[in-house]
């Protein structure tokens, strides 16, 4: 059960705050920001399809 809750809410929480440090890093002007937004927006996108994918995986088992 606390790998359901790992998966199931802890991801999509950290989804929404990678998300919203690509958007604050995004804004800034200076290289280093930008770089480190597309390192949070990688790091969303894993975070917020892990859950889908598990759900996959499972419905195939």
């Amino acid at each position: 059960m606390a790998a359901l809750g790992f998966f199931f809410i802890v991801l999509p929480c950290l989804a929404i705050a990678c998300f919203t440090c690509f958007a604050a890093c995004r804004a800034q002007q200076h290289r280093a920001y930008k770089f480190l937004a597309y390192v949070c927006l990688s790091a969303g996108l894993v975070c917020g399809l892990t859950p889908i994918a598990v759900l996959l995986y499972a419905s195939t088992l």
